[in-house]
């Protein structure tokens, strides 16, 4: 039983080492977060897999969603009011893995 234990400590551990994305001060003088295009962008608590070319974000275990029109990533950055607007779009798409991303 105390292999549980140990085992639960070291994923939770794991998971609090996530590298947080950088952020940058963007010509409006405003924080903004850069999109890693290579894999997870992560900030704060939360990792996206947020595609620019596509317009498509994915929380893990979550079916791919569009971004919505009035979120600009075409310069590789988002806000931080915008990455938490995607990561509610990615839980709403719900569903398994990518199941339903195979078209």
């Amino acid at each position: 039983m105390r292999v549980f234990y140990w085992l639960g400590a070291v994923v939770l551990l794991a998971a609090c080492d996530v590298p947080q994305a950088p952020v940058v001060t963007g010509p409006d003088g405003q924080a903004r977060i850069q999109i890693n295009t290579a894999g997870l962008t992560c900030y704060q608590t939360r990792c996206l897999d947020i595609n620019p070319a596509a317009r498509s974000v994915r929380m893990m275990g979550n079916r791919t969603a569009g971004i919505p029109r009035d979120i600009d990533v075409s310069d590789g950055t988002v806000t931080p009011a915008e990455f938490r607007r995607l990561g509610e779009v990615a839980m709403l798409a719900g569903g398994m893995g990518s199941r339903g991303d195979r078209g």
